[in-house]
Parts: structure tokens; sequence; C-alpha cells
């Protein structure tokens, strides 16, 4: 097989498809595992050869993602990677690892933002003798381009959806996504699914356990919890599950690779392999403080199996245990092996205490003192993070407060209405804010000029409306409208809520003091409350600015007006709004997010205690077209459809209650084409949270190489 030519000498690493795996650590370890082998009597390399074949593969499968993260340093060395891959993808080797062949399966460049890249190892060990075996492990990687960055500010994590204290998850649940696109939901506490239909989730990761009851369900990528993994009563695949103490699967649920550090057990099913270390060491089958144990088997079983599951390979630090039939190709067991009045059929078996052979069970095993070699499960960690909507009041361009019983609104930032701070108005509006009111406005559709009193105005004073609201300037332009000229949106409420329920808001960043319910109406803002959130099943939508864009856009028979043009609001938010352009990167990529909510009392650092945090909750019911982060906790009931990613981040004492997704909700990551340059699903580490910055205009970025799944053909 030829190597690609080299496009420029200077790249050779870059230019050609062959890894060169150089390093006494690689070395070493070839070194020692041929010496073992040698050594070994041929009994004791049957064991293991297919254990260091998969090694073997694995180890080939980092190598060959250090070398694309060499690749992807600079766009010379990707360029010509990339051309090799979609001319010659038949050139890929290896080297520096014996008995390891690469062939490139798929190249995908039609993502939008990534290129996937599929590749099969086939690794081979103790060759040329009767002990030979060989693995061929299929692997995926998700390689992001280097490219020239555009300042766009700090960028987004794309890995989670995250929620903290728990999620139950209950009713119609629905994930969309573009073709190649993955994600994670990571929940730090428990996660209960039951009694629901799901559709399109890729991966759930649990700081505690997961638990999954009934219902009917779409694939799984993965499970992966810090304690318990719990599946029944479906009928689906989940390719990879994970566990730091058991995994208990039953019925019709299909798995690709079991990882338990303590027990597995299985209720029919087609599985690939199960591997339990079942408390070996001592201690790492472990569970997190509080977290539901749901797995009745001890940790340090090992595994065991109930009518009639097919199982690739059984790997298994202590005991293996059959009840009644089971097909499966090799069995490892470093403790007994058992047989309960079945007839299991296995195509070789080892123990190293005893073999329970039930007499009706004409099966043989081999005793054997050799250690079964696994991997212990890593836990998942969920990073902190912190959200005060009072670190964002300067980058509102609307702040609604209650100030001595009187509504009052700050302005600034919006180019057509002068700054509420502004040296022309008196020191009380400048450091209160406009009067929020009722305004007398002339009519000049009307042929005597009679005048009209329309609510929602910004004022310059709290006077009865009178002529001069307009004449004299006392009044300066009405913020938000309903469907009447009586109502003002937003309206200040017995409930100490602000509720925005008419038809519409000046588009832009919109901070209130207090909660916040979203009723009537369709709003192109960023809702954000140093409170809660209530988004509720009345008529119409909330778009974020970024989906919105300069110019509105229909999506789903909702209409939201343009940022900077529309027909109603003749001011325009600056940031997104400049020389008659949109800039999607404005104060951090906030325009991303449809609600926040949640804040500290005012002087508070990087966060307060729980006692001392306010707000934080957001329920949605309808459609919200924006990213959504709650400080504290979210539920969704009625008829939600989220499209954007969905936070929460618990920063009060919750007690028993925790993160709710009921009815039918949809969480829908499908951008549409058009809306792909300015809007980012994701949200984005905005001002006041935590994240790294972007480059500078211009600078040029390395690219990213991830890893994102692997099973054995």
């Amino acid at each position: 097989m030829k190597p690609i030519p080299s496009a420029k000498k200077e790249h050779g690493i870059a230019t050609i498809l062959t890894v060169v795996l150089i390093g006494l650590s690689l070395a070493a370890a070839t070194l020692v595992g041929v010496s073992h082998l040698r050594s070994s009597q041929e009994l004791s390399t049957s064991l293991h050869a297919q254990t260091m074949a998969q090694k073997r593969a694995w180890l080939a499968a980092d190598a060959f993602g250090d070398f694309l993260t060499q690749v992807i340093q600079g766009q010379d060395d990707w360029q010509a990677f990339d051309e090799a891959a979609k001319t010659q993808p038949d050139s890929l080797q290896i080297e520096g690892l014996d008995g390891v062949a690469l062939r490139l399966a798929n190249y995908d460049d039609s993502l939008p933002a990534a290129h996937a890249l599929t590749l099969h190892i086939t690794a081979t060990a103790a060759p040329d003798s009767r002990a030979t075996a060989s693995t061929t492990l299929e692997v995926v990687y998700l390689i992001t381009p280097p490219g020239m960055s555009e300042g766009e500010g700090p960028q987004s994590d794309r890995r989670a959806i995250q929620f903290r204290d728990g999620l139950n998850i209950s009713g119609d649940l629905k994930v969309l996504t573009l073709p190649g696109e993955s994600y994670q939901i990571t929940v730090d506490g428990d996660v209960n699914l039951g009694g629901l239909s799901a559709g399109g989730i890729d991966v759930i990761r649990s700081t505690k356990s997961i638990r999954f009851v009934g219902g009917s369900s779409t694939d799984f990528r993965e499970m992966h919890a810090n304690c318990d993994v719990e599946v029944r009563n479906g009928a689906f695949t989940v390719n990879t599950v994970k566990a730091t103490r058991n995994v208990c699967l039953a019925n019709t649920i299909n798995s690709q690779s079991i990882t338990a550090n303590g027990s597995v057990e299985v209720t029919g099913g087609t599985h690939g392999d199960i591997r339990a270390l079942a408390n070996k060491p001592a201690g790492v089958a472990e569970c997190s403080t509080g977290a539901a144990q749901l797995c009745s088997i001890s940790p340090s079983f090992g595994v065991r199996t109930h009518p009639s599951p097919r199982i690739g390979n059984i790997y298994s630090k202590n005991h293996v245990e059959f009840n009644s039939s089971v097909n499966v190709g090799r069995v490892q067991a470093e403790g007994n092996l058992l047989i309960n009045g079945c007839s299991p059929e296995w195509s070789s078996a080892t123990y190293g205490g005893s073999f329970g052979n039930n007499p009706s069970c004409s099966r043989s095993a081999t005793r054997s003192a050799q250690p079964v070699l696994l991997d212990p499960v890593l836990p998942v960690e969920v990073e902190p993070e912190v959200f005060d909507a009072n670190v964002l009041r300067d980058v509102a361009h609307y702040i609604y407060s209650l100030r001595n019983g009187v509504v009052r609104v700050k302005v600034q930032g919006v180019d057509g209405i002068r700054d509420s701070a502004d040296e022309l108005n008196s020191q009380e509006v400048r450091q209160n804010g406009y009067f929020y009111r009722t305004a007398n406005i002339i009519d000049p559709g009307n042929p005597g000029w009679t005048s009209r009193e329309v609510a929602g105005y910004a004022c310059i004073n709290n006077n009865a409306p009178s002529r001069r609201d307009e004449t004299d300037g006392h009044c300066l332009a009405q913020l938000g409208r309903a469907n009447n000229n009586s109502t003002p949106v937003p309206e200040f409420g017995r409930d100490n809520a602000w509720h925005f329920n008419g038809l519409s808001h000046a588009p832009g960043i919109v901070l209130a003091e207090g909660d916040v319910e979203i009723g009537s109406g369709t709003y192109t803002n960023t809702f954000i409350s140093t409170g809660n959130i209530h988004v509720t099943t009345a008529g119409g939508a909330v778009f974020a600015p970024n989906y919105a864009g300069r110019d509105g856009v229909t999506v789903e028979g909702h209409t939201a007006m343009g940022v900077c043009n529309n027909a109603v609001y003749s001011f325009m938010p600056e940031g997104f709004c400049n020389a008659g352009g949109y800039d999607h990167r404005a104060f951090g990529g906030i325009g991303n997010y449809a609600l926040l909510a949640g804040s500290c009392p005012s002087g508070s650092v990087d966060g307060c205690a729980k006692n001392l945090y306010a707000g934080g909750d957001i329920r949605v019911e309808k459609s919200v077209y924006g990213a959504t982060k709650a400080g504290n906790l979210f539920s969704s009931s009625g008829n939600a459809k989220l499209y954007g990613y969905v936070s929460s981040l618990a920063q009060r004492n919750n007690g028993t209650t925790i993160n709710i997704m009921g009815a039918s909700t949809t969480i829908n990551l499908q951008v549409p084409v058009e809306l792909q340059e300015r809007y980012d699903p994701a949200g984005g580490a905005i001002i006041g949270s935590d994240g790294g910055s972007g480059g500078t205009p211009g600078e040029g970025t390395p690219g990213s190489v991830e890893l994102r799944w692997g099973r054995y053909l």
C-alpha cells in the first residue's frame, strides 16, 4: 500500500497518511507485551491474546488521534491531509506497532462545521500460533478544521445540555439534530426516564444513577453513571453502558458494550462485550453520595444472566452465573462459573474458582489462574458554573424595575432613544430610569387631531397624561404594544411579576427585576430575570435576537420581527445593529439566548451562597427559539418546543425538587442553513459566565479532534 505523495517535504507527517509511532513509552509497552507473550505457555497466550489485540487496537486509535491533532494545527498540513483522504483513502498506514492494519472506512466532509472520519483498525495478537486472535475496532473521529477567527467572542460548549439537581423526563420527549451532530445530556444528580416516548436522545451522563423504566425510545449512543444504570421495559439499543457501580438491563434492551466497576445483570436482549470489575480492586465500585442504588445484584458478584440473552463475550473479575439459556462467545471469570438448570452455549470458558456445572448442561470449561485485565469506568464530572442576571445590567437595552411603587425603565444603547442616564435628563431619571406610564399622544390619523391615551411609554416625568407629553417631548417612545391602548407591555401585576402579555416588545435585551411571565405575543428579545421566568401556553413565541436576525424570520407559523428592521419600532438596539448590518457576536453572543434567570445580591462576586440566590427557575410551555439558562431549575409542560440548548445550575437549596420535562417537549437543534452563520443553539459563554475568550479578527485558529465513539466489529 503506497503512501500519499508529499505536497511539501517540510510537512512530512501531515502530507502523507503514514502515522509513525516513536517514543520510549510505546517501545517499552510493545517489548513488555512481546516478552510476556513469548514466555507464556500457549494456553496462557490464548487467554490473553484477545485482550492484547483489543488493547493494541485502542493504542492505535489513540495514536491516530494524536496524528490528527498534529495535522489540524495549520492550514497547509490540514489541506494536504484533507485532499489525500478524499482522493487516496487506500494509502493509510501505521508504523511502529506490529500487527495493526488501518482502513479508512468513511470520510464525510459534508457536515456544516466538522468532518467525520471513520477508521477500521484490525489488530492481531499471538500471530503464527494456534492461539492467534484478532479484533477489528471501528472508531469515529470528529474533526473541526483549522480556520481564521472572526473574533466571535467566547466559544460555546457544544457538548452538553446540562442539568443540576437531577432530572425527571416523562411524557413525549424528542430531541432533533442535524445529521452527523451529537450532544450530551449531562445531569448532576439522578436521572429518571419513565412512561415516555423518547426520540433522538444521544448521550446521557449522570453524576448519580440513570433509570429508564417503561416507554419507547430510539437508540441511545451512551448511558454513563456514577452509580447504577437500570434499563428495562423498552425496545431499543444503548450502544455503550458505563457505571461506576452496577448495570442491570432487562427484557428487549440491547447493547453493544457494557462496563461496570461492580456487577452486570442482563435478562434477554442482544449484547456485545460485558465487562464487570466486581469491585476489584476494592473500592473501585462506588456511588456518589445520595445516588439511588437501582440494581439489586451485589457489586462484588460479577456477571449474572437470565433468559435468554445473546452476548458477544463476558469478562468478569469475579463470578459468572447463567440462569436458563444463553448464547455467548468467550467467557472469562476470575471467580466461579455457575450454571443453574440451563444449557448455555459458549465458544470457550475459563474460571479461577469452581465450575458449578449442572448435570443437564454438558459444557466444558478450563480452570485458569490468569487475571482478567479490565480498565475501570471513570466518573462523570460536571464543571461548576454560575449565572447572575445582575452582571448583565450593562448590556441590557431595557431594565424594568419598581421604585417606590412606580414602574421605571432604564434605556441604554438604543439608537433612536436617548439613554435614560443622559445628562439632558434629571438626576432622578438618570438614577432610576424613565417613568413607564400612559402618555397622551396626538393621533395624526384623526382629522380633528384629537388626543389618545396609549400605555407603555418611556417618559421623563410621572405626570398625568396631557397634550404636553408629545408636544413638549415628555414621553419619548412606546416600548411595548398590547392588543389595546390601555395595557402596557410589560405590566407589573399584583402577583409582583412582570407580565409580557400583548403583541410585542421592542427588540433587544430586556432585563426585569423580579419574576417574568411571558404570555401572548411574539417577542424578539433576550429576556433576563433576576427572579423566575414562566413562558405560558398563550399564543405566540419567544425568539432570541440572533435567531430572528436583522430582518426577522418566519418559522412554523410564528413570525418574529427583525432586530434592526421592522415596521413597528423605529428605534433599534445598538451592538446588534450597526452600519446597516447585523452583529451576532455582540455582547459575547448573548443574542443566542432567549431566556436567562436568577441572581445574587448586589455586590456578589462569582456566585453566592445557595440561601442567598434569588429565583432562577424557568418553566416553558410553548415555543422558544433560542438557548435557555436557568440559574436554578428548569421544567417544561404543555407543548414546549425549545430551539436551543437548555441548562440549569441549581444555585438554590432545592431539597427534593428537581428538573422536570413532561407532557410534550421537543428540543430541536436543527438550525436552518440560512441561520447557521448567526445563530448558535448552544448559546455560548456570555458575559458573567465561566468560559474562554475567542480570537481576534484575522487570527489563525487551530482545529480540534474528538474521538466520538468506538465499537468492535
